[in-house]
C-alpha cells in the first residue's frame, strides 16, 4: 500500500502548526511530496500558530521548498505545472487558491476546514464553535474549487465539545482526526477510488471573519459569555482581552466561579486580585468571572485584596 501511495505526486502548501502536523502524517504514510510552499518568517504575523515547513520538508528530502507570501502568481503557477502533481494539498493557508492552480493537479486540490461542512463555512470555525457554545463540530477534507469551502467532500468526521474544552484542546482534536483522515484517503487517492460528495449550497451556513473587537471582554456580557470567549481565544490564538485603566489585559482560560464569589459590584470592575488570578464582576446571575493566568501588557501593580478599578 505504501508503494501505491508513493505513486501520488503531492505539492504541499501550508504555514501553521496544523500544516506541519499534516505534512508529517503524509510522510508517515509514505506520501511522495515533490515540493512544499510555505510562508517566510517575515510573514509570520499572519498566523498566531505560524510554522515554517521548510525544516520538516528538507529533513524528509523534499526536492524544492519555496518561501512565498502569495502563491497564485507567475512564475509559481508554471513551476507547479512543471511538477505534474496528482494532488495539491493546501492545509493551513489564508489565501484563496486561484483557478489556474486548481486546474493543474490530475486528482485535484485538497483543503481542510475544522467544521462539519456544509455548515459553518468561512473563517475561524474553532473559535466560533466555543464562543457560540456548540456541543459538536468536526473536521472536513474537501476538494477546493473557486468558492469558499464549497467543494466536494473527501473525508469528514465529528468531534464532541465539552465545557472542559478550549481552543487548544479542540486544535489537538483536529490534529488527531487529520492523522486518521490522511491515513484513510491517501490510499484511496492512490487507488483512484475516493469519495467526492457534492455539497448542496441551499443548506450551507457561513461564519464571518473575527476582528480584534470580537476578542474584547465587554462590561455588559454575562459570566458564561466571558467564559466562552476566553476559552475560545486561548492558545494557539492571541487570547481574549480587556483594559485595566489604560493597559490591555489578556485573559486565558478561567474556571467557572463558585456561588460564594457573588459580589455587588459594577460589571467589569476588578473586585480583587490574588496570585495568578483576577476576580472580575460580570453581568447575570453568576456575577463574577475569575480570570487566571492573565497577562499585563505593561507593568501594572496588582496586589491581593485590592479593588483595582474598572475594566473598560
Amino acid at each position: 500500500m505504501t508503494s501505491r501511495v508513493g505513486d501520488v505526486r503531492i505539492v504541499f502548501v501550508g504555514a501553521v502548526r496544523f500544516s506541519e502536523h499534516c505534512l508529517r502524517e503524509v510522510f508517515r504514510c509514505g506520501g511522495n511530496v515533490v515540493s512544499v510552499f510555505t510562508l517566510p518568517p517575515e510573514g509570520a504575523a499572519r498566523h498566531s500558530d505560524y510554522v515554517d515547513l521548510g525544516p520538516v520538508a528538507q529533513a524528509h528530502g523534499v526536492p524544492t521548498v519555496y518561501l512565498r507570501e502569495r502563491i497564485f502568481a507567475e512564475p509559481d503557477v508554471s513551476r507547479v505545472r512543471d511538477l505534474s502533481p496528482d494532488v495539491i494539498m493546501v492545509l493551513g493557508w489564508s489565501e484563496l487558491i486561484s483557478g489556474d492552480l486548481i486546474s493543474i493537479p490530475r486528482v485535484g486540490c485538497i483543503g481542510t476546514h475544522p467544521a462539519l461542512l456544509l455548515r459553518n463555512r468561512g473563517r475561524h470555525p474553532l473559535i466560533w464553535a466555543l464562543a457560540d457554545e456548540l456541543k459538536e463540530s468536526g473536521l472536513t477534507f474537501f476538494f477546493i474549487d473557486e468558492g469558499t469551502d464549497t467543494g466536494g467532500i473527501l473525508w469528514q468526521k465529528p468531534f464532541p465539545i465539552t465545557q472542559e474544552d478550549d481552543a487548544g484542546t479542540l486544535y489537538k482534536k483536529i490534529e488527531d482526526l487529520a492523522a486518521e483522515a490522511i491515513g484513510t484517503f491517501l490510499p484511496q487517492l492512490a487507488g483512484k477510488a475516493y469519495p467526492r460528495e457534492k455539497q448542496d449550497d441551499r443548506y450551507a451556513t457561513y461564519l464571518r471573519k473575527r476582528a480584534a473587537e470580537d476578542e474584547e471582554i465587554k462590561r455588559t456580557e454575562t459570566q458564561a459569555t466571558i467564559f466562552n470567549l476566553v476559552r475560545a481565544s486561548t492558545h494557539p490564538y492571541p487570547g481574549a482581552h480587556t483594559f485595566l485603566r489604560d493597559t490591555i489585559v489578556r485573559a486565558w482560560p478561567c474556571p467557572l466561579p463558585d456561588a460564594d464569589h457573588l459580589r455587588d459590584f459594577d460589571c467589569g470592575e476588578v473586585l480583587f486580585a490574588e496570585e495568578g488570578c483576577l476576580h472580575v464582576a460580570a453581568a447575570g446571575e453568576r456575577g463574577v468571572a475569575v480570570i487566571t493566568d492573565y497577562e499585563m501588557s505593561a507593568d501594572v501593580p496588582v496586589s491581593g485584596g485590592d479593588v483595582m478599578g474598572s475594566l473598560e
